[in-house]
């Protein structure tokens, strides 16, 4: 006979997140959240937005920044509210999540990984690549655009005479894990 002594309490916790989660899958309460995906261009100085939005209320959210080997927490706050920290603002209400920077410079630069908490925990990554001014940009010569779509319908505008592309995503919506 099996009794509770023997069973590990690993196994019983798992059973409760398994449990809790099925119930908030019957009750249609997924997060289902959509992020900017992708890579955000933008000139050095300019502003930049990302966003994150689910369909519940976000309970915790952090935002970390990947660049040139290293890890930055840039935000780790439970909702809501507007916070603010070395040049990036984060506005949170509700299931409602933006990340804007004024003036990007090389130091926002990066992989932004994004770990929202709502009913389950889900992270989204974007990548922000910030490059020379367009001032900067227009003392070269002017340049030919090539657009194009991708195979998940994200607009492509390419600069023919430089490797630099700005991608434009609407959004992806996906489940989040437990």
């Amino acid at each position: 006979m099996l009794t509770f002594s023997s069973v590990s309490s690993g196994t019983v916790l798992g059973t409760f997140f398994l449990l809790v989660t099925a119930l908030n899958a019957q009750n249609g309460n997924w997060d289902n959240p959509t992020c900017t995906e992708g890579t955000i261009f933008v000139s050095r100085g300019k502003h930049a937005m990302m966003a994150c939005n689910i369909s519940n209320t976000f309970t915790h959210i952090t935002i970390q920044l990947s660049a040139q080997g290293k890890k930055k927490t840039i935000f780790s706050e439970d909702g809501p509210g507007h916070f603010s920290r070395d040049g990036w603002q984060l506005q949170v209400q509700g299931g409602q999540a933006q990340l804007v920077i004024e003036a990007a410079q090389d130091s926002h630069a990066g992989q932004y990984l994004w770990r929202l908490h709502g009913l389950q925990a889900c992270n989204k990554i974007t990548t922000l690549n910030v490059s020379e001014s367009q001032d900067q940009e227009e003392l070269s010569g002017p340049r030919q655009a090539v657009v194009s779509k991708d195979t998940n319908g994200a607009m492509t505008t390419s600069l023919a005479e430089e490797r630099r592309t700005l991608s434009v995503f609407v959004g992806h919506r996906g489940p989040c894990t437990i």
